[in-house]
């Protein structure tokens, strides 16, 4: 009893703020999910093989300041693009219907040098405030990059590239490898896994403090990966080696910490009775945000592991949400009130106290919206199944972008499209 009547004060001050309607009938009837996704096509490119085209796969795409920023890959299995730099401006809600679209050559910022990042696929990368950070890859002969842990840094103001290095330690550093995930964290970077030149698959974890120029080696984690996110200072994998479960691996990021960070890990079961999301390579995954505190991880396409039987697809074309725990109340300056304070997570206090379940740690497949107006998607209403294409999330977390990848018939793609959830 007591705990209810703890929920019904909680519930009694969020009616008193009028930070939700309905308080405590709301939180426990209106269910958090699933979620709702809207496609929407920001561009395409003709299908062809030149090594400047932007139908590739093997990419990467990083959102800096309302613009994407398309780096690397490959636009044939035997041809990589260039190492110039496509920036696609995102379109903004009630502006004209143009696309601002640019090519950037690669530059180096101390021209004396001249150095600038080779051409690359299956490299990773993320924004690093305004620059993009690019680390690792293959080169034309398929082979594993060997540049001495080296991150390479795009400034998307100056349009130029310079680099970044460990000055001390250079017995503690990354090895070689491609495939990895390269994650900002803090203004900090923190790099996981990805396959080295043996083609072998690599857990271990590293964190790079950009401003003295050190790597520190976190724990390594349980399972070898594509998918990794962070998320409230929490790095989480997302694991499948069937389509009968799937794991998720999660790693508080704490350098120096009284006790060192251990990994954490819960398995779900999917079928009929259970659904989930079935095991996948080169997905993407994304920690996105409705607003109010409430947090996901979006778990979305990607290559079927294994072989394709009876005529399916090579790739998977569906959408999952994991709910992630909500943010913590907290005062903040903002002109609403109700995001200012993070009511999602009252809410699922509210919901506890009422015995009704919060949604959290759980899997929910995405529905997808069909757009208002179909002529603006030129008769495409979803890019279809696809896997190795770039992505990221934009800064509000309700969006995402993605560009290329293969496609149904196995060819690289050519088109962009906004995720915009819900």
């Amino acid at each position: 009893m007591a705990e209810v009547a703890a929920g019904l004060v909680v519930a009694e001050e969020i009616v008193s703020t009028s930070l939700q309607a309905g308080a405590a009938t709301y939180a426990v009837a209106k269910p958090t999910m699933p979620l709702k996704a809207t496609f929407s096509q920001i561009g395409s490119t003709d299908d062809d093989a030149s090594r400047s085209s932007l139908a590739r796969s093997h990419h990467t795409v990083t959102i800096v300041d309302k613009k994407a920023y398309i780096f690397g890959g490959q636009t044939s299995p035997d041809t990589l693009a260039t190492n110039n730099i496509h920036a696609v401006a995102l379109p903004i809600k009630g502006a004209a219907a143009t696309t601002e679209y640019q090519v950037l050559p690669a530059i180096a910022a101390e021209k004396d040098t001249g150095a600038v990042p080779e051409a690359r696929s299956k490299h990773a990368a993320c924004a690093l405030g305004t620059r993009v950070a690019v680390y690792g890859g293959c080169d034309e002969a398929g082979k594993v990059i060997d540049e001495g842990s080296k991150v390479w840094l795009y400034d998307t103001e100056k349009l130029a590239w310079e680099s970044l290095k460990a000055d001390s330690h250079p017995e503690r550093v990354p090895s070689a490898r491609a495939q990895a995930s390269l994650l900002a964290h803090d203004g900090n970077l923190v790099l996981y896994g990805g396959v080295d030149s043996n083609g072998s698959a690599l857990t271990d974890v590293w964190h790079f403090d950009c401003l003295t120029k050190v790597w520190n080696q976190l724990p390594h984690a349980p399972a070898a990966t594509t998918s990794a996110a962070i998320a409230q200072d929490t790095l989480y994998l997302v694991a499948g080696t069937d389509n009968l479960s799937s794991e998720v691996h999660h790693l508080d990021i704490k350098l120096f910490a009284e006790q060192p960070p251990t990994w954490g890990s819960t398995s779900f079961p999917t079928n009929p009775l259970a659904p989930g999301p079935k095991a996948r390579d080169n997905g993407g995954v994304v920690p996105v945000s409705t607003g109010f505190g409430r947090n996901y991880l979006l778990y979305f396409f990607g290559d079927r592991q294994g072989d394709a039987a009876n005529g399916d697809l090579l790739q998977w074309s569906d959408l999952w949400t994991f709910q992630l725990p909500s943010s913590q109340p907290e005062m903040k300056a903002s002109w609403n009130m109700a995001e200012a304070i993070k009511p999602a997570k009252i809410k699922d206090q509210i919901r506890t106290a009422f015995g009704a379940d919060t949604g959290g740690s759980s899997w929910a497949e995405v529905e997808v919206q069909v757009p208002g107006d179909l002529q603006a998607s030129e008769g495409k209403a979803h890019p279809g199944p696809r896997g190795s294409f770039g992505y990221d999330v934009t800064a509000d977390g309700k969006s995402v972008v993605l560009w290329g990848g293969i496609n149904a018939e196995g060819k690289p793609a050519g088109d962009g499209w906004i995720i915009e959830l819900s």
